[in-house]
């Protein structure tokens, strides 16, 4: 028999990556497809067909235990249904994990994608498992995932840690969400997309910041980033703040600038004074080896009997 393996996926709004990672978090048979193909006439559909077509190919050679899988979305807290997915047309309100697990017959684990990341970036940082641990990702959106006494925090109802929606005195910016007036319009890359058809059209957005860092309107969009991480960490004096996203990547990025407009909103002297920043690693893999983190947990508590890690 081959080596044992969890299919994991990492679905976001633009692509979809899945690969096979065993109990060591190593890859195998990685592949990249546009989410929107997913969802030609139906995205559960298309999902189901995906991952049938793929342990097909590959259950000849390794042993498939399980699907382990993130999504753009708010979760219930039981980590069964989708409440909402902004980015994906058509998966509000879906029991995706009880719909898999029915048509699949194999174990389903169901996670929001950033807390998937934040896993990964624990595991390939090494951070202490009793850490306290904020995750900030800065792309289209903010992502926020919060990692406490060894588990993520997920709320009262599974949605802890929606960052980006903080509320702004005075804006009225509509958010995503539908709300007025949150910080995720003005800090995250939806405010990047405007300024290059707007302000700064004719730009490639990832080029913006090489371009135009020196602008009062990046200057605004730099601190505004930095408010919901110093809002985080004056509420949760955490051991370490990871950052990382899109953003972050893009040439030209003001990392110092963003380190300091966080530093200055923070509540002095402490948490200000002693603050460790992280940054998370760009790879393609991220996100499939942190569901594979995610599953292969929740896998070793079915053969040892035991509650639930995270």
């Amino acid at each position: 028999m081959g080596k044992e393996v969890i299919i994991c996926l990492d679905i976001g709004g633009t692509n979809c990556r899945i690969g096979l990672v065993d109990r060591a978090y190593e890859v195998y048979a990685q592949q990249i497809l546009g989410t929107a193909g997913l969802a030609k006439e139906d995205f559960m559909s298309g999902l189901l067909q995906l991952i049938g077509q793929y342990r097909e190919t590959y259950q000849e050679d390794f042993q498939i235990k399980a699907v382990s899988l993130g999504f753009p979305s708010t979760i219930d807290r039981t980590r069964r249904k989708l409440l909402s997915t902004p980015n994906i047309e058509g998966m509000d309100n879906i029991e995706v994990a009880d719909i898999l697990e029915e048509r699949l017959k194999l174990p389903v684990y169901l996670e929001k994608d950033v807390n998937l990341l934040l896993l990964y970036d624990l595991f390939s940082l090494q951070l202490e498992e009793d850490s306290t641990v904020i995750g900030i990702y800065f792309g289209t959106g903010i992502g926020n995932s919060i990692y406490m006494d060894g588990r993520l925090l997920y709320g009262r109802n599974g949605v802890a840690g929606e960052l980006g929606h903080i509320p702004q005195l005075h804006a009225d910016t509509v958010c995503g969400c539908g709300n007025k007036g949150c910080i995720e319009p003005i800090g995250g890359g939806r405010c990047l997309e405007e300024l290059c058809a707007g302000k700064f059209a004719g730009t490639r957005i990832r080029d913006i910041y090489k371009r135009y860092w020196d602008t009062p309107e990046l200057k605004r969009q730099v601190e505004a980033m930095s408010i919901p991480v110093a809002t985080e960490i004056n509420i949760l004096d955490p051991d370490y703040v990871i950052l990382g996203g899109g953003l972050l990547q893009m040439e030209g990025f003001p990392l110092k600038a963003l380190e300091e407009n966080i530093y200055r909103h923070a509540r002095k002297p402490y948490p200000a004074e002693n603050l460790r920043f992280l940054y998370s690693n760009a790879n393609q893999e991220n996100g499939i080896i942190g569901a594979g983190i995610y599953g292969w947990k929740k896998w070793r508590e079915v053969e040892k009997n035991e509650t639930s890690y995270v």
